[in-house]
């Protein structure tokens, strides 16, 4: 059997966190619920987004934190991979590099065929595991959402459409988003 195929051969089915860690690496997937849970490659548009974002973001982070792109976040027993993920320098360097086991200051995800997920069954995985802050940016109806953790509940705080420009707050700075730009 093909790496490929093995890897295949996993999607839908139940599997234990090892022999998730046993696939070889290929396509961006997600360890949810003790499935694997795979996407197809993201657009252009949405890669251009997320990189946007964390460059924005990276200017007004203190020396303290990092911003970065499409890396593993395991927080319990699920394994996601936001588009976008802020988080203390420190708590990062303690863990494995393969994945980053604290708890994020904000994860963005950038809406694309998975919307679903994003708007329902992420949030509330994020929000049960202590996320304090989530954007979502929908390039198709041109939305920046950021949400709070409010009482266990991830709850709007600002949406922001083409044309409107604000500071959203990333919990250790704030940072001016012009949505115009950011959607390219």
């Amino acid at each position: 059997m093909t790496e490929q195929s093995s890897l295949l051969s996993t999607v839908g089915r139940s599997l234990t966190w090892e022999e998730y860690q046993s696939l070889p690496e290929g396509p961006r997937a997600e360890y949810i619920d003790g499935h694997l849970v795979v996407s197809p490659s993201p657009s252009e548009q949405h890669q251009f987004i997320a990189l946007e974002l964390a460059w924005l973001i990276r200017a007004v982070l203190p020396v303290t934190h990092r911003v970065n792109t499409a890396w593993a976040w395991k927080p319990g027993r699920d394994e996601f991979i936001p588009d976008v993920m802020v988080y203390d320098a420190a708590t990062a360097s303690a863990g494995t590099g393969a994945r980053f086991t604290g708890t994020p200051e904000l994860v963005v995800e950038v809406l694309s065929s998975n919307r679903g997920d994003d708007l329902v069954w992420k949030s509330a995985k994020y929000a049960a595991a202590g996320l304090k802050r989530y954007w979502i940016v929908d390039p198709r109806d041109e939305l920046v959402t950021a949400y709070a953790l409010v009482e266990g509940i991830l709850t709007p705080m600002a949406a922001l459409g083409r044309g409107d420009v604000a500071d959203l707050d990333l919990g250790i700075a704030t940072v001016r988003v012009d949505v115009a730009e950011l959607l390219g």
